[in-house]
């Protein structure tokens, strides 16, 4: 227990504990947000000793159903969420209470007398829970590491075949590791002492679309929704910001966090606002710093150079768990995280989710210049694109069978369910534009949300997510796709000429922030580093990576002669990733073995 509450020490660094019975081991370490008093100190459990829980997140309208017990006859003894959640699963049960809350969270509840456990993950899988079940011990924990006491580290070589083979890694299911997964988002697992542990999805994303709702949308025109749109953000901005520690703020410079900011900035004095400047010709400080001044706001930043590319490199894997060349930004999201802690701001608002439910991905829409030479070269081809993107055509789930079947179609498979899904609410194929965002809800805003909590929670910082409340993502998924992207000839952007994305979040912002940042291209958390970064294979002389694929001192020479740079930092990766996790390796001090061979080409 006590080796598990050192490898999680970084999570909850205001109080550890433990409980421990012939049944059950219980360890818990607090990040305390609400009510700082111990009382609130988990394990957690009821007056009576039969109940207890462990909880990591925030229910946002714990006072909502606190009031509602309390009218019910529960007394409460502190002013935390944990009691109030642990009460409602009580008083109404699993199903009702997960049907009431709002937020983020993933936790375990025990009852003694029954000998049953419940775990959860939320819908939108903000919060982490990996879990093992083998031999009969079932172990759970926020991180895996939090496991190593009590499971093998051995590699999962599907999951690694998958990943050399084109995918970010797993998110949901399987991992790196063999016989540990993660509980996908939205998931009940309900065990009882004697019997197989049962799973049960009770928010599949397939609940958030509304046929009826989207049709009454068509109607409201373009100010009602703006409206609504703003009141929707504007109360989870508020509900977020709550805390008894605290809050601030990530700024990017780019649209979704400036907004955030700027909504943030009314209803809270002296916002704390963060940003990480990655130097070079990327760098977004400039637009950052224009919003500074247009709030009256101090910016607190942290410079981020090629050197801490290297240099922070084992120590950001090792807290992401697994390699992060999906999300190569990874590294300066580690240094701002750092710069949260050393100025004892324990949670921070973040703009993610917003691409996801606006359509605000650049290779989502038509690419003018693209299509332009495509059709001169290939004109019915070209024909066959621009009738693709249409909004009434449909949407097919596809398949890439090799990579697919090695990462055991976690996202193929959640697409096909999800088309199935709502073609029985509405009886006919889902149309590509409005897919899209049910699509982009799964699997790779689960990797942003890995990064942010693993990345965070390092320094015990908390992520809050105001796109993702689940009111305004209903919102955002029954929209019409003519919110969200308009045509228009004053559009920017010279990946996709003549569309603005995001249209509806940039007519909210235009009320808040200036016009530069409002109609601002989206950038993205961009570093060229990574394209310049040079590996030498001498690294990989006799390395765990070398021998596990089975190649010869010519075959590497051969690999890296021909091989593109981001499959040999996928490389590099791994067998960090390797000397860490399997072999137990400092990654405080394993940089200084690597730098020898690993620079970056000037920019």
């Amino acid at each position: 227990m006590r080796q598990s509450i050192e490898l999680l020490t970084h999570r909850g660094p205001d109080n550890q504990d433990f409980y421990m019975d012939d049944l059950a081991g219980l360890v818990h370490t607090r990040l305390s947000l609400l009510d700082l008093n111990p009382r609130s100190n988990q394990p957690f459990w009821d007056p009576s000793g039969r109940y207890g829980i462990i909880y990591n997140g925030e229910i946002y309208n714990f006072s909502d159903i606190k009031n509602e017990l309390q009218r019910q006859g529960v007394s409460f003894h502190t002013s935390s969420d944990t009691e109030v959640l642990m009460n409602a699963l009580i008083c109404w049960g699993t199903t009702v209470t997960l049907h009431k809350i709002e937020g983020m969270y993933a936790f375990a509840f025990y009852d003694k007398m029954e000998q049953s456990f419940t775990l959860v993950r939320d819908p939108f899988g903000i919060k982490p829970l990996y879990y093992a079940d083998k031999d009969g011990t079932f172990v759970f924990a926020s991180e895996i590491k939090g496991m190593k006491p009590w499971v093998k580290f051995e590699p999962d070589f599907f999951s690694i075949a998958s990943y050399l083979g084109g995918s970010g890694g797993p998110a949901a299911g399987f991992t790196f590791f063999k016989d540990i997964k993660i509980l996908p988002p939205g998931t009940v697992v309900s065990m009882k002492k004697g019997a197989s542990p049962q799973f049960h999805r009770f928010f599949p994303l397939s609940n958030l679309w509304e046929p009826s709702l989207r049709r009454d949308f068509q109607s409201w025109g373009s100010k009602k929704l703006i409206d609504q749109c703003e009141e929707l953000l504007a109360e989870n901005v508020k509900k977020m910001l709550v805390a008894d520690a605290p809050v601030g703020a990530l700024c990017s410079g780019g649209l979704d966090s400036s907004i955030i900011m700027a909504l943030a900035a009314k209803q809270h004095q002296n916002l704390a606002i963060f940003h990480a400047n990655v130097q070079g010709k990327y760098s977004e400080l400039p637009h950052a710093e224009m919003l500074a001044r247009h709030l009256k706001l101090d910016l607190l930043k942290v410079d981020v150079s090629d050197q801490d590319f290297i240099q922070y490199l084992p120590e950001t894997l090792y807290h992401y768990g697994h390699p992060f060349t999906y999300h190569l930004n990874s590294t300066p999201f580690f240094l701002v995280s750092r710069l949260v802690r050393q100025h004892n701001v324990k949670a921070i608002l973040s703009g993610e989710g917003a691409d996801e439910c606006f359509y605000g991905y650049p290779w989502h829409l038509l690419n003018i210049k693209t299509w332009c030479k495509e059709f001169l070269t290939h004109p019915f081809r070209g024909m066959q694109s621009l009738l693709h993107r249409q909004q009434n055509s449909a949407f097919l789930p596809s398949l890439n069978p090799g990579c697919s079947l090695l990462n055991r179609l976690e996202n193929e498979y959640e697409e096909y369910d999800i088309c199935n899904s709502l073609t029985a609410k509405t009886g006919k194929n889902i149309n590509r534009n409005d897919f899209i965002t049910f699509q982009m809800l799964g699997y790779h805003l689960r990797t942003l949300l890995h990064r942010n909590d693993a990345l965070g929670m390092a320094f015990g910082i908390e992520a809050r997510f105001p796109f993702l409340g689940t009111n305004l993502v209903h919102f955002a998924v029954n929209m019409p796709y003519s919110f969200k992207v308009r045509f228009s000839f004053s559009g920017r952007n010279p990946n996709h000429l003549f569309f603005v994305d995001k249209w509806i979040l940039r007519q909210v912002a235009a009320r808040h922030i200036p016009a530069a940042l409002s109609k601002r291209n989206k950038q993205g958390f961009t570093s060229s580093a990574a394209w310049r970064t040079v590996i030498d294979s001498s690294y990989f002389q006799d390395s765990w990576v070398q021998q596990t694929l089975g190649l010869s001192q010519d075959a590497l020479a051969c690999f890296f002669e021909q091989s593109p740079n981001s499959l040999k930092l996928k490389l590099l990766h791994l067998d960090i990733w390797a000397r860490i996790f399997l072999f137990s390796e400092n990654p405080g001090t394993m940089a200084q073995t690597i730098i020898p061979y690993y620079h970056m080409l000037p920019e």
